[in-house]
């Protein structure tokens, strides 16, 4: 498990080391006390939770979580903040989903309970991880990933296509790209052309000639594009 400490005091630093090595779990711990330093880190490793003084050497932990949520593998990452001063508290909680807030100066007794509760929560969307989670205009919208057939691009839209109870649905959702959208999905799913996902498990024929994929439930054939040929031919042989 990745946990960023993005923290300026050294010996806050070491109290939050100390804390995480008490418990069973194993951490790979980086950390930083700089906010344009954490975002390089969390843009080239997947970060589990992060832990994020609100006063920064470079610039306020509050602008760098922001910058996290619009990513969309952070967008439900949880993120405690810690700071001595109460008055963007309220800020953190409604607009910035933070998980926790520890208050300076906490003991390390306070702090573990924190992060506990944290690896609850995270155990917990481990379980539910068969959903796929998304934000639209306030409201989230969850999708059972067993349910999603393929995902189609339409330029800064996606239709998700989804068969539940027998019956195809299309879903329709606003910025997020495929990229985006594959960042949140599990290792199920395939981009087999640039406007298009699909379900592994849904795969019913791959045409080698026609360069298409035959979906379950008669769906309609999805082409393959050639920069993802190979990737998916070899699907094609362990199928």
């Amino acid at each position: 498990m990745n946990v960023l400490i993005i923290e300026d005091d050294q010996a806050i630093q070491k109290l939050l080391k100390k804390t995480l090595e008490m418990l069973p779990q194993k951490f790979n711990i980086h950390h930083t006390d700089s906010a344009a330093k954490a975002l390089n880190l969390a843009e080239n490793s997947k970060i589990d939770f992060f832990i994020v003084d609100i006063q920064l050497v470079d610039y306020k932990g509050t602008d760098l979580v922001k910058q996290l949520r619009a990513m969309p593998i952070y967008m439900y990452t949880p993120i405690v903040f810690e700071t001595a001063v109460l008055s963007e508290e309220l800020y953190a909680y409604r607009e910035l989903k933070c998980f926790y807030y520890l208050v300076k100066p906490y003991t390390q007794l306070e702090c573990l309970k924190v992060i506990q509760d944290v690896l609850k929560y995270l155990s917990h969307i481990q379980i539910d991880e068969q959903k796929l989670r998304i934000e639209q205009k306030g409201f989230i919208f969850e999708y059972l990933l067993k349910e999603l057939l393929y995902i189609e691009s339409f330029g800064k839209k996606l239709c998700l296509h989804l068969k539940r109870d027998g019956n195809v649905r299309k879903e329709m959702i606003s910025s997020f790209s495929l990229k985006g959208i594959m960042e949140l999905l599990d290792e199920r799913f395939i981009q087999v052309h640039k406007s298009f996902i699909v379900n592994k498990d849904m795969i019913e024929q791959i045409d080698k000639v026609d360069q298409t994929i035959r979906l379950r439930n008669g769906q309609p054939l999805i082409p393959i594009g050639l920069k993802f040929r190979h990737s998916i031919l070899r699907i094609g042989e362990n199928k």
